[in-house]
């Protein structure tokens, strides 16, 4: 599971239990990231905050989690002692997110009516996110000159969980219909959703990869996204509205 640095397991970083329904965990998280100022933002340690992101993402998505359960039994039978009577081993965690986005908001997880019909221009009432799949986006032209209008330095803003009242800031090197290459100061994972903001292009994406540089004393993380939902062609006005 990559940045895991202790021997807690993720419920134990969560403070929950292992039956806990999604809806404690994701009450769980914001508390501490929020109210126990556990996020960079508010003065909280990366590495600690990393290991929570980890958790959550883990343990707020159905598949992930069966998945990690399984392994938890496994090394549960192991150091009892007992033979692993499984038939085959577990498959490795996936790294995709399986949020539906003709039934909910990819970023903040609330739903909507509106089906695989979605509009370009609509957006999730609570968090402003686009539900436009961007797969229906790669075949328009005005999408195609809007991708050409991103400068190669272009600066955006992103969010990496909601609700979140300040924005990190980033700048973009490469533009696709499918993503975008994110260089920021702030630590990304792997499978992460961040939503994207900026006055060309306006999207919820997940990271697939990342890699670190260091120039001097300043660490970059340099993140491939690729985008789920995605608005082109207006300016973006302010995240935070009277929603939040």
């Amino acid at each position: 599971m990559g940045i895991k640095s202790d021997s807690r397991s993720y419920y134990e970083v969560l403070h929950v239990s292992r039956d806990a329904p999604v809806e404690i965990i994701r009450g769980s998280y914001r508390t501490l990231m929020q109210r126990m100022k556990h996020h960079p933002d508010l003065g909280g340690d990366a590495s600690v905050a990393a290991l929570i992101n980890e958790a959550y993402a883990v343990l707020s998505n159905t598949e992930k989690r069966a998945e990690y359960d399984a392994r938890m039994d496994v090394v549960a039978r192991v150091a009892e002692g007992v033979p692993d009577a499984s038939p085959e081993p577990a498959a490795p965690a996936s790294s995709t997110r399986t949020l539906d986005w003709s039934r909910q908001c990819v970023f903040c997880e609330t739903p909507h009516s509106h089906g695989r019909n979605i509009e370009d221009e609509m957006a999730c009432h609570i968090c402003d996110s686009p539900l436009s799949a961007a797969e229906q986006h790669r075949m328009e032209q005005d999408d195609k000159r809007a991708v050409e209008r991103v400068g190669k330095q272009m600066r955006v803003r992103y969010y990496t969980h909601w609700p979140q009242r300040k924005a990190h800031s980033g700048r973009i090197e490469d533009v696709s219909l499918n993503g975008l290459r994110l260089v920021t100061r702030q630590d990304l994972m792997e499978g992460q959703c961040v939503k994207i903001v900026s006055d060309v292009v306006h999207a919820v994406a997940q990271v697939t990869h990342t890699r670190y540089e260091r120039r001097g004393w300043t660490k970059r993380c340099i993140a491939g996204v690729s985008f789920i939902t995605l608005r082109f062609g207006r300016s973006i006005g302010g995240f935070v509205s009277n929603h939040v």
